[in-house]
């Protein structure tokens, strides 16, 4: 009997010191807190109102902060509620102007009315607000297709990707157009391409700054076609030779392979060739030339020489 009379006279105890130490833990809050403190509070910049004719430049202000004498639990509430501050710009905007001022006074009024009348504030960091706009202007840019394709075997392209239209207009500010030299689309993935491709997409705007973009879809075409591989052996023929002079080449006749889509193989002959190597053009160092296509047809590509280069040797 003992020994529970003891354990129960010690928890009543340790429950009576608990109590008594959380009491006075909040009599400390209430006291400490009770008293007048000076903080340094932020408030954000909420521009509203703005013009159809202008927009904000970046360098504006974006926040402020001030000293706010309060006591403790006020403190703590405000750090919580963050301040902000409401510039209607429609109010203060001039299309004569670039920009506009706000008094000290003002942005101590628009501060205050955050904070409760008896609330001090002080030590704002502007002296002033300089509201600054750049007035929205129209600017052509060029569009560039962003894609990602993969062809099937033997499948090419014969053509360069073309854009409709190739060029859009876009509006903003004029400082954040200035550096915009050209526009992307969203990206084009297509695997195991074996036709034409023909994609509308949308064109994707540079930045938040950007008012507008027309069109703001543009067409992607690009003609796709099977392809085989074409192959002739042709004897070197050499121009502006000076006529007093003999050169023995080697080797004497150049391959040469190239790509042609299957439907123009057939319309493919060596008449349509001529292979040259150009004496005024020779390294003479070395003694040697380059052979190239003085004509061919228009659609092949890829042209590969074999040999690339011509040794020769001068007989006098």
């Amino acid at each position: 009997m003992s020994k529970g009379f003891f354990k129960k006279s010690k928890n009543v105890k340790v429950n009576r010191f608990l109590l008594f130490l959380f009491l006075a833990t909040i009599f400390w809050v209430l006291t400490k807190f009770s008293r007048e403190f000076t903080s340094t509070m932020t408030a954000k910049i909420n521009y509203e109102n703005i013009p159809e004719t202008a927009a904000l430049s970046e360098n504006n202000t974006k926040a402020i902060t001030f000293d706010l004498a309060a006591n403790g639990f006020e403190i703590l509430f405000y750090k919580f509620k963050k301040p902000t501050i409401t510039v209607p710009v429609g109010k203060y905007y001039s299309k004569e102007k670039n920009g506009f001022k706000i008094s000290k006074s003002e942005l101590m009024r628009m501060v205050s009315s955050n904070f409760n009348r008896n609330l001090a504030i002080k030590n704002l960091s502007v002296d002033e607000l300089n509201v600054r706009l750049d007035p929205i202007v129209l600017k052509k840019v060029r569009v560039i297709a962003m894609t990602a394709i993969a062809f099937k075997n033997g499948f090419k392209p014969i053509d360069s990707m073309k854009v409709i239209p190739d060029s859009i207009t876009i509006s903003g500010p004029s400082g954040s157009l200035k550096n915009i030299k050209v526009i992307e689309t969203e990206l084009i993935s297509i695997k195991d391409v074996e036709k034409d491709i023909s994609e509308t997409v949308k064109v994707v705007s540079p930045g938040n700054e950007i008012v507008s973009i027309k069109p703001n879809k543009v067409k992607v075409t690009l003609a796709v076609a099977e392809f085989s591989q074409g192959q002739y052996t042709f004897p070197v023929e050499v121009i502006n030779l000076p006529p007093d002079m003999t050169i023995k080449m080697v080797p004497q006749a150049v391959t040469i392979t190239f790509d042609v889509s299957v439907n123009d193989f057939a319309n493919i002959s060596k008449e349509g060739f001529r292979l040259v190597c150009d004496y005024s053009q020779r390294n003479k160092d070395e003694n040697f030339m380059l052979p190239f296509l003085e004509k061919k047809p228009q659609n092949i590509y890829n042209v590969v020489f074999e040999p690339k280069k011509i040794d020769f040797f001068i007989f006098k």
